[in-house]
């Protein structure tokens, strides 16, 4: 078969160093290893990194077996800008400009967001009668107008109204609708006015669990060994790995480390991976505190390497209406690295946490209920082998990325055949 993947936003193996790849690199991997002529569509500009990959959008043959397409769209220094959306907009209509050049594809998957990108690919699909499905990570735009302070949510009605029109476009036109949870999945056919087919279902994200080469690994050991992390049995390591966004509620989490005695501090370290708009803010707060360290950007086999000195994972997010029907990839790769879970998160990740006692939960916006927590950690509370036993079970029946990615890769090979003569009557139920 010949398979399109459409998303942007993604690391992928030619990225620098060791790149983390995640759900649509997985997938295309998985794809090409059983013997498909995979297309990855993606943007020139690398989100996670904040860096061009290229001045124009250029076509590359990976040595994983598939080809990428990097449509070319501006850089932006803040995930929630201008530059952004119009960045968007023109990997949008370069999509729109080479997709009739290429050879028409049997299936389409099509990550949504972003907006305009997947309004173009169910258009696309929809002219030559390929089956798409579209698969929901994000509740765009419902969640960029919680974000948004009350005026400039005023201001935005235009924009935020046509990007709804859109969505509900998005919905109707395509074959399929998916998404990394079911909670994603009704909120999109509900968002759309469409009621649920037999070809929309969900696919939990999951991270690939192969082991960087060892002298990757080695390398990643003695960069920990020289942070002083995992180096002492007697301390307590807790870590959060992502994009340092204004959507997460860690300056909370940071609070409670900072008001923890100095005793405490002394058996406990909170590593905070990653970059982002709150990167410089919260550094500044941390500043001379040697509880807490900020390694930055870390490769795949330094995140492996740091998961298996860490006792605890955090998810310090907020509960907003995405995450609260979220399972974030951390989850995954938290589980199956045997850790427990500390959250303020509601919704489907609390409702894990305290079902199968696999973690600590504190309340969101209060530094003293965090650091109250973190006490309870650092103070050995809690069946630790056990929660690391339920997580690792946890992890088997839920996040397992073999069982899941062969369940997605069996979905699209038979979209096609199960999609003959249904994608009018799926883009009609409304």
């Amino acid at each position: 078969m010949r398979i399109w993947l459409i998303n942007i936003g993604e690391e992928v193996p030619s990225d620098p160093g060791s790149p983390r790849l995640l759900r649509t690199a997985i997938l295309a991997g998985h794809l090409a290893a059983r013997r498909h002529e995979v297309v990855w569509w993606n943007a020139t500009f690398n989100h996670q990194r904040k860096h061009q990959r290229s001045d124009r959008t250029e076509f590359r043959d990976t040595a994983e077996g598939y080809r990428l397409v990097l449509l070319h769209g501006r850089a932006y220094a803040r995930n929630i800008s201008a530059s952004r959306v119009v960045s968007q907009i023109e990997n949008a209509r370069e999509f729109t400009r080479i997709a009739p050049t290429m050879p028409r594809p049997d299936a389409i998957v099509c990550g949504y967001p972003t907006i305009e990108l997947a309004a173009a690919a169910v258009a696309y699909a929809r002219a030559i009668g390929v089956p798409i499905a579209v698969d929901f990570r994000d509740l765009w735009p419902d969640v960029i107008a919680e974000q948004m302070p009350a005026p400039l949510r005023f201001a935005a009605q235009p924009m935020l109204g046509y990007w709804r029109r859109l969505l509900r476009k998005i919905v109707r036109d395509s074959t399929a609708v998916i998404g990394v949870t079911h909670g994603f999945v009704d909120w999109a056919l509900e968002s759309g006015g469409r009621a649920r087919g037999p070809l929309d279902r969900a696919f939990h994200l999951a991270i690939n669990p192969e082991l960087p080469d060892k002298d990757r690994i080695k390398e990643a050991e003695a960069f920990w060994d020289q942070q002083g992390i995992g180096t002492d049995s007697d301390v307590t390591v807790a870590c959060f790995i992502g994009t340092l966004s204004r959507r997460l509620d860690i300056g909370t989490l940071l609070e409670g480390a900072l008001r923890l005695s100095s005793d405490e501090k002394r058996r406990f370290k909170l590593v905070i991976c990653g970059k982002g708009d709150l990167d410089d803010e919260l550094r500044a707060r941390a500043a001379g505190d040697s509880a807490i360290v900020f390694p930055g950007w870390r490769n795949a086999a330094e995140i492996h390497a740091l998961l298996r000195r860490c006792q605890v994972g955090t998810l310090p997010y907020q509960s907003t209406s995405d995450f609260v029907r979220h399972y974030p990839n951390k989850i995954g790769e938290y589980l199956g690295a045997g850790l427990p879970i500390m959250t303020p998160l509601h919704g489907q990740v609390r409702t894990l946490v305290s079902s199968r006692d696999i973690g600590y939960l504190y309340d969101e916006r209060s530094p003293e209920s965090a650091a109250d927590c973190l006490r309870r950690i650092i103070g050995g509370d809690g069946d630790r082998v056990g929660m690391r036993t339920r997580a690792l079970e946890a992890y088997a029946e839920l996040f397992d990325s073999q069982r899941i990615y062969r369940e997605f890769c069996e979905y699209i090979e038979a979209l096609p055949a199960r999609a003959d003569g249904s994608a009018d009557t799926l883009g009609a139920d409304a």
